[in-house]
């Protein structure tokens, strides 16, 4: 890239090509990351399910997490891992919402672990490219 941009003109067309450039580098990135990340992040979510079970006062959505947590992902395409990932992740919100109704220093821990959680899938999902 940084050889055959500098040969392309006008200025408008080097800032096409480079931004189709960008585009490819992150696109492969994400290509080469996305299964990876993608278990890694819902194993913690059913890590987390596990510890918050026990703790949920709503018995239909601490059973719904026990079961989230005994489930495992044994199709490996991404797209499969993704919507693995979204039930969790709707989960997650769901004993987000309840985990903050409750009182006690056990929903506090919950509440902090899935904090915790969320920053790391931030974490997870940045862009390796540069000033990204």
């Amino acid at each position: 890239m940084m050889r055959v941009l500098p040969a392309i003109s006008p200025t408008y067309h080097q800032g096409t090509v480079g931004m189709i450039a960008t585009l490819l580098v992150i696109a492969a990135d994400e290509w080469d990351r996305g299964a990876s990340r993608r278990l890694e992040e819902n194993q913690a979510m059913r890590d987390l399910f596990r510890k918050a079970a026990p703790v949920v006062s709503d018995k239909a959505l601490s059973d719904r997490l026990k079961q989230l947590a005994s489930s495992s992902d044994t199709d490996y395409r991404v797209s499969a891992l993704e919507d693995n990932n979204c039930a969790l992740r709707a989960a997650l919100i769901e004993l987000h919402t309840q985990i903050e109704s409750q009182s006690g220093n056990e929903a506090r821990e919950i509440e902090n672990a899935i904090w915790k959680e969320i920053a790391k899938s931030t974490e997870r999902r940045r862009l390796s490219t540069a000033a990204f």
